[in-house]
């Protein structure tokens, strides 16, 4: 388009210079109203996913007590819970997946099924975090089971030989 005012400047039949200015600021393509809408609608996809998005992945934590304190408004949601797991509630084989337990906390208690490989250290009597929904028979669907092994953050006895000084920053 630019080219085409120019050779229309050579040929005399232009005299607008003001013209040939706004052909520089746009690039001499003009701007393109359809460019323009596409990337409104793309950014609008954009927003909408990060949105609803954004709801989906909300996870509320709750220990045992509080879960079953939310009654049936819990029912249908994705949620972590956190208790530990009832001597004599384990469902199934060591070694297959899909096993039901009990996880307590407070005095109140729910199941949770896993199909899931359970961690090496799950137990009876561990702290664990389902993650997963809950059922209408009130019951944790999880998909994820994570075992809470505290031993594993506690200090341990101080190494430290006597006949060492302990450096001043060490101290502090």
């Amino acid at each position: 388009m630019k080219d085409d005012y120019i050779e229309d400047l050579d040929a005399g039949t232009h005299h607008d210079l003001n013209e040939l200015s706004e052909l520089d600021a746009t690039g001499g393509q003009g701007v393109n109203i359809w460019v323009i809408m596409a990337g409104l609608a793309v950014l609008a996809v954009l927003a909408g996913f990060m949105i609803t998005d954004g709801f989906e992945a909300e996870t509320y934590f709750y220990d045992v007590d509080q879960a079953v304190a939310q009654g049936e408004d819990l029912i249908g949601q994705t949620v972590r819970i956190k208790g530990q797991v009832e001597a004599g509630t384990v469902e199934g084989n060591d070694g297959e997946l899909g096993r039901t337990f009990r996880i307590a906390e407070k005095g109140e208690s729910i199941w949770v099924t896993y199909n899931g490989v359970l961690p090496d250290t799950f137990e009876e009597g561990v702290e664990v975090v389902a993650q997963g929904k809950v059922n209408k028979d009130y019951k944790l669907v999880a998909d994820e089971v994570l075992v809470k092994c505290p031993s594993r953050y506690e200090g341990g006895p101080s190494s430290h030989p006597d006949d060492i000084p302990i450096s001043p920053q060490a101290s502090r």
